[in-house]
């Protein structure tokens, strides 16, 4: 069937199909499923390959001389093209077979070779030869037979100069001269491409790669000619728009430059070639490559020379500061130490915020990158000098570091905190021995008000107030300080309780605060020792605990104190003796208070202990006689009775011995004691002659009204108890306990209130020895009950104005607040401790962002307020910081094996204000996770 059909066929072409029908052409073998013109003989082809053989048979059987041959020839290499490209496209799909395609592949070229070869031998004169040449050399060189494939261009630029292919063959000449390093032929050859009148597609490449064969013929100047043209010629829209494709090619047209210039005598080069351009947009971009490859061959001075050069010969020039900026860059990546701060020092002198420079210069991107890295130089150069100092003492040294430190405060003032120059500068001050100075420093550093902001400045703060105390020479200036140093002592105690240095400052301070007769400031650092102290810290402290409480008159509070100091084993006799005498005279003197109070229960108690406490003391005796009299005068026949007989007993020898027996028979006459019954629990309380009787009693009533909901009976019998028996402390501190609860059932806030401060004062007075743990949740329930009103009150001020009044208020409650948090904390309690630790990281929290959102003052301009904000922003940042400190205090718990909803919420406020560090994925995780290791 394909034979009759190539035979019709060729018939048809030879003898033009004679006959009624139209004449075939040589398009008819590309008619593909057309049925609108079948013939009885003519037989059209259906597929590609049948269209080849078609072909190929048309062109076996035709004349050499046959022009339709030539265009059979020419569409079979069309054909044979389309599908070696179909089959590129293919094999890169991954759709065929490789192997096999790739040998299909190579062999469909080689026939298309062939083909082209085949019209450009037998029709030389053809019209579309350059066209054939053109895919004569694509087709070889995809056959990788690249000398065939550059002959085949060098004949179509000879023969065809007006070709549209005729640019782009001699690009690829060019190009082929340019790899094999025949730098004249490629710069021959590009030259052709740029004066081809249809080089458009190829302009700018050939410009470029021309200076490239100039640069290897070490043409420098006509190298650059070239890399100027084609960056002309490409027009770049303002880099700050650049795509990446634009930014890769801008930065290598200029590295072509710049590696240019390097050859040359660099900075002196470039100022000669860019003499006559003084309005070139890149100029200081062509003297920053160069530069920066100098850098790179770590040809530091030449680097820094050439940008130097820029800024002699162009001061006018808007990169002048980048230009110094970028040479402080590399002399600190060189190591040039010496060469690095005369660098710092001098851009400092022209562009310091205050310098003259920007009196004319208002760019406002320049102005803050300078000012910013500016501030950054001199932290890095007051360090320098700042640690040679350290290691050289020398006075040059000293004085260049003051200068930059002055200089930081005079500019930068407002980050001071945050870079930490108060504190550094106050290092170095105290190094030189100027204390008072130092001091001023850090407590800029360390306080805002009474609140620390910095621990190791306000620790500073505590040792050099107190050098300063004991150097002062006048009485005004030793005052000055001993005031100063007992206030940093004491905020320094109460924040941080369990540092190392604590103990050791507050009873410093508590000894000179007694030493001047400050006994309530001695009270109040004695009361921030640790119940965790070591014995001998403890000791000391009870004891300026207890001398304070005996010239304050608050001798039950002395009592309990010197109850303490006797349970020590490691007293001396004479300590001992010592200690036992003013525990009775604190006790008589209890009971000197209650007579002259008409409190008759209390004074008998008091004065008739003693003989129970330490009857062997020198007022035992004295205190039961006492208790004697005022059982008669008052007619306590009973508690007479015991008493006498307790005298009797302990004292026969006494002076007093013949008079106290005489008031026996009176008091055993009026005594009617047959008559003595005990009715309700509340009367046996207040009449019975055991105190221990009278406390059950009472204890009993009060329970009895608490459970038949007679919450006043119960709050009378709880009250009476709380008053009168503050011991033993833990019955007492429960008494107090349920007070408070009664009150809350009453609503009756004001009492509720009283009784949680009298169970925190209780606490406070209390010693280790007689505390439980009842008691200890007793007191932090109620302490962070009283932390919580505070925290009320802190939350209901706002910083509006007037915000000087404002601000102190809410300061104050601040205080107040963390204060009382803190001492909940202090109980170890674990659902007290974490909401604690919680509640004083939220509030400084909370008073960094009402610092933010507060009010601002009227009247500000615009730059006032931006400097404004920037002081609002400086203040707040400590507070921010501290409430990640307590946050993240919070969070490390987990690891102790803790975990609750306050230490939930620590992670969340963590996650919230620093989530770089505490957002991943799985960060509390590995918290819980290494509690089950």
């Amino acid at each position: 069937m394909t034979k009759l059909f190539f035979i019709v066929l060729s018939l048809c072409i030879l003898n033009s199909c004679g006959g009624t029908q139209r004449k075939s052409t040589l398009a008819d073998i590309d008619i593909n499923n057309d049925t609108s013109m079948q013939g009885q003989v003519f037989v059209k082809p259906k597929s590609d390959k049948e269209i080849k053989d078609a072909y190929y048979t048309y062109i076996k059987n035709a004349e050499k001389t046959d022009r339709s041959r030539l265009t059979a020839i020419n569409r079979l290499a069309q054909l044979e093209l389309e599908l070696s490209d179909q089959l590129l496209k293919d094999s890169k799909s991954n759709q065929t077979n490789e192997e096999l395609e790739d040998s299909v592949y190579t062999n469909t070229l080689q026939t298309t070779a062939d083909l082209l070869s085949t019209a450009l031998n037998d029709f030389p004169e053809a019209k579309d030869n350059d066209l054939s040449l053109y895919q004569l050399a694509r087709t070889y060189d995809q056959l990788g037979q690249h000398h065939a494939a550059m002959t085949a261009l060098q004949q179509l630029v000879r023969k065809y100069p007006k070709s549209p292919y005729y640019a782009e063959a001699q690009f690829r000449l060019a190009e082929e001269a340019f790899v094999t390093r025949d730098y004249i032929t490629a710069e021959d050859a590009y030259t052709e491409v740029i004066l081809t009148p249809t080089s458009d597609l190829f302009y700018e490449k050939a410009v470029f790669k021309r200076g490239w064969s100039r640069y290897k013929q070490q043409l420098y100047f006509e190298a650059v000619d070239d890399y100027l043209d084609a960056l002309t010629y490409h027009n770049f829209d303002e880099q700050k728009y650049f795509n990446a494709s634009e930014k890769d090619r801008f930065e290598e047209y200029f590295r072509a430059i710049g590696l240019a210039f390097s050859y040359l005598d660099g900075a002196k080069s470039l100022q000669t070639y860019f003499a006559d351009k003084p309005n070139f947009k890149y100029l200081y971009h062509t003297y920053a490559v160069i530069a920066d490859i100098y850098l790179k061959k770590e040809r530091y001075s030449d680097a820094a020379n050439t940008l130097v050069q820029f800024s002699q010969n162009h001061t006018s020039a808007p990169e002048v500061p980048h230009s110094q900026l970028k040479i402080i860059e590399i002399w600190q990546e060189g190591g040039f130490t010496q060469n690095l701060y005369t660098a710092i020092n001098q851009f400092y002198i022209d562009y310091n915020p205050e310098a003259k420079y920007w009196e004319n210069n208002t760019a406002e991107d320049t102005f803050n990158t300078a000012t910013t890295k500016l501030r950054e130089y001199i932290v890095l150069v007051s360090s320098y000098y700042h640690n040679l100092y350290q290691k050289k003492g020398r006075p040059q040294d000293l004085q260049t570091t003051q200068t930059w430190y002055q200089r930081y405060l005079q500019h930068y003032g407002a980050y001071a905190n945050k870079d930490n120059i108060h504190s550094l500068y106050a290092e170095l001050l105290a190094e030189a021995g100027d204390t008072n100075q130092a001091i001023r420093y850090f407590e800029s550093a360390a306080y805002d008000g009474q609140l620390i902001l910095s621990k190791k400045a306000a620790y500073a703060t505590i040792l050099l107030s107190d050098d300063l105390y004991k150097s002062s020479k006048t009485t005004e200036e030793r005052e000055a300080w001993l005031n100063k140093h007992l206030n940093y002592a004491y905020l320094y105690a109460q924040l941080y309780p369990a540092d190392k240095h604590t103990n050791k400052i507050a009873l410093n301070a508590a000894q000179l605060s007694f030493l001047h007769k400050k006994y309530k400031q001695a009270l109040e650092l004695a009361n921030q020792v640790s119940d965790n102290a070591p014995a001998d810290i403890r000791y000391d402290f009870y004891t300026i605990q207890a001398r304070a409480y005996i010239e304050l008159a608050q001798y039950s509070d002395a009592e309990a104190i010197y109850m303490e100091l006797l349970s020590s084993k490691q007293l001396t006799k004479a300590q001992r003796d010592g200690f036992s005498d003013t525990l009775s005279l604190s006790i008589y003197r209890q009971g000197e208070a209650a007579k002259i109070n008409d409190d008759i229960d209390s004074a008998l108690f008091h004065y008739a202990r003693i003989s129970e406490a330490k009857p062997l003391s020198k007022i035992a005796s004295m205190g039961l006689f006492d208790a004697i009299s005022v059982a008669m005068q008052s007619s306590r026949w009973n508690e007479a009775i015991v008493y006498i007989k307790r005298f009797e007993d302990l004292y026969p020898n006494h002076k007093h011995r013949q008079e106290v027996s005489r008031q026996l028979s009176v008091a055993y006459l009026n005594s009617n004691q047959n008559d003595k019954a005990a009715q309700e629990f509340e009367r046996i309380a207040r009449s019975d002659d055991s105190r221990e009787v009278q406390m059950a009693a009472l204890w009993q009533a009060a329970e009895l009204y608490e459970n038949k909901s007679d919450h006043k009976g119960a709050i009378r019998s709880y009250r009476e108890y709380a008053h009168n028996y503050p011991t033993p402390f833990p019955q007492h501190m429960e008494a107090m306990f349920k007070l408070t609860q009664l009150y809350t059932k009453t609503g009756n806030r004001e009492n509720t209130h009283f009784w949680k401060q009298k169970i925190r004062s209780a606490n406070n007075r209390a010693t280790k020895r007689i505390k439980n743990d009842r008691t200890n949740y007793i007191a932090s329930s109620a302490i962070l009950d009283l932390a919580r009103e505070e925290r009320r009150e802190f939350n209901r001020i706002s910083l509006v104005e007037p915000l000087e009044k404002n601000l102190k208020l809410k300061k104050s409650a601040m205080q107040s607040s963390i204060k009382l948090y803190g001492q909940a904390s202090a109980f170890g309690l674990t659902d007290i401790t974490t909401e604690s630790t919680f509640s004083i990281g939220d509030i400084y929290q909370q008073f960094s962002q009402n610092l933010l959102n507060s009010e601002r003052p009227n009247g500000l301009n615009e730059e006032e307020l931006e400097q404004y904000e920037i002081l609002l922003e400086d203040q707040a940042f400590p507070f921010e910081e501290k409430a990640i400190e307590f946050y993240e205090t919070n969070l490390g718990r987990v690891k102790q094996g803790t975990y609750n909803e306050w230490i939930a919420g620590s992670f969340s406020k963590l996650v919230e204000l620093f989530p770089v560090r505490f957002a991943r994925k799985g960060k509390l995780g590995s918290y819980i996770g290494e509690t089950l290791q």
